[in-house]
């Protein structure tokens, strides 16, 4: 931890500072006096308080973590995790401000494309506000948008050398492990939709699914990292058949097939490590079919092979039908649910109308949503803003490559796969404005600026 730096800001706020931790102090006694649990929150939030301000790669890393258990810290609209965002993004615009992170205010000049079309897809988000049935949903859509694209420059200042890249990585597979550990360790109750289906802290089967299908490829990049510890080899490898029992449990038919996704993204994208990829392709497509066929129970299996879309078939026609009537436009951001109903009694099946109409469920697909809501410049521009991060992540591994970096370039090939997981996932989920989702995308471009600092350095020598 920068303690210099965390002296530095204390001194420049004066006794203000010193009289906002003696009021917080006072304020975790009382809670502690009425509940120690509450006393225990407090005290977690006021480390995270003086983390965060005393060193914003530390901040990053903790906030990386506990956005797997937004379940545990969420009431209504209220989360804990976005108190910490909040935090997080002060802290950033503090560090900007004193000029103490140099890197993190050229983010815009260095990935112009990325730029570009993030505020192409925030502004025409922001347009549809005046079209839209719902105003408040289309402004709620475009303020989630605006938050998870701010992950982007805070992580371009918070992550500046290597080994802070392999500390968010590791966070992120360590979230997604303690998220699955929970859910073998505590059955979703009997009384749930979800009976049967581990959920773990994200509190939905798919959802969960493929945060562990994220966390397997970026797992076995940092085994490869940390060949120096045999320990720690030990504990990612235990992390990773964690994540794949955890998977399995779902029951997740589309987390499966996130699963193969990924591991032929993996012999594709495998680089010098093709080989290895090929082999745990063929140990996890065995290892699957074999549980499910072999061991696992038969409504399990039956689950599993079931072709039933769990009435997105009929969300889907909805979407469609929007699209047809709204090409351009769209119905504007997030109102999909609000106006869902007036396109039910038109030609064609409908098989599930109770889940448009008495219990209104999203489109389970991020991309047909995007069609639904923000019309074709809506889709053009999400896939401009997640098709210029995975090139950036590409890039860097070509890069790291070309000048021998193998560790780097794993943690590189591993992102873009836990990617590759994510996005196939988002086929039949609508996760567009998940943490997870945008905290790797947010390595993206960090990992090309290390490659490019590094080409510069071996360039000049």
């Amino acid at each position: 931890m920068d303690l210099s730096g965390l002296s530095e800001r204390i001194g420049a706020i004066g006794p203000w500072w010193l009289l906002c931790l003696a009021l917080g102090c006072g304020g975790i006694g009382v809670l502690a006096g009425i509940d120690p649990a509450y006393g225990l929150l407090a005290a977690g939030g006021l480390a995270f308080v003086v983390t965060v301000v005393s060193d914003l790669t530390l901040g990053f890393v903790l906030f990386t973590v506990c956005s797997f258990l937004d379940l545990f810290s969420s009431s209504g609209s209220l989360s804990v995790t976005k108190g910490m965002g909040l935090l997080l993004f002060v802290s950033w615009l503090a560090a900007t401000a004193t000029r103490q992170r140099h890197d993190a205010t050229s983010f815009a000049t260095k990935n112009p494309g990325i730029l570009v079309a993030g505020i192409g897809l925030i502004g025409w988000s922001a347009l549809s506000i005046a079209w839209a049935a719902s105003p408040a949903r289309a402004l709620g859509a475009t303020e989630r948008y605006l938050l998870d694209f701010t992950l982007l420059p805070i992580a371009f200042g918070a992550i500046r050398h290597r080994e802070h890249m392999v500390w968010v990585v590791a966070a992120f597979i360590l979230g997604a492990v303690i998220s699955a550990a929970y859910g073998l360790f505590h059955p979703t109750p009997v009384t749930d939709q979800e009976f049967g289906r581990l959920t773990g802290t994200i509190g939905e089967a798919n959802g969960e699914a493929a945060v562990l299908v994220a966390a397997i490829p970026l797992t076995i990049s940092l085994i490869g990292v940390i060949r120096s510890s045999a320990r720690l080899q030990l504990v990612a490898a235990v992390g990773v058949v964690i994540a794949f029992i955890g998977l399995v449990d779902t029951l997740s038919r589309s987390g499966l097939l996130s699963l193969g996704a990924v591991m032929v993204a993996g012999v594709l994208f495998g680089g010098r490590w093709r080989a290895w990829a090929t082999t745990l392709l063929l140990i996890g497509a065995c290892a699957t079919v074999g549980y499910f066929f072999v061991l696992a129970p038969l409504t399990a299996r039956e689950r599993v092979t079931s072709t039933d879309t769990s009435g997105r078939s009929s969300i889907w026609t909805i979407a469609v039908r929007m699209f047809d009537a709204h090409p351009v436009l769209g119905v504007g951001n997030d109102n999909f649910l609000n106006t869902a109903v007036q396109y039910v009694n038109q030609p064609g099946t409908i098989t599930r109308a109770d889940l448009i109409v008495d219990t209104p469920k999203v489109v389970h697909n991020i991309y047909l949503e995007a069609l639904a809501d923000l019309g074709v410049p809506g889709l053009i521009t999400l896939l401009g803003v997640l098709g210029t991060l995975i090139a950036a992540a590409v890039r860097a591994a070509w890069i790291f490559e070309s000048l021998g970096d193998r560790q780097l370039e794993l943690i590189s090939r591993g992102v873009v796969l836990g990617l590759v997981g994510l996005l196939s996932a988002d086929f039949f989920a609508s996760s567009q404005y998940a943490k997870y989702l945008w905290i790797l995308l947010a390595l993206c471009p960090v990992l090309l600026a290390l490659a490019r600092e590094q080409e510069t350095e071996a360039a000049a020598l």
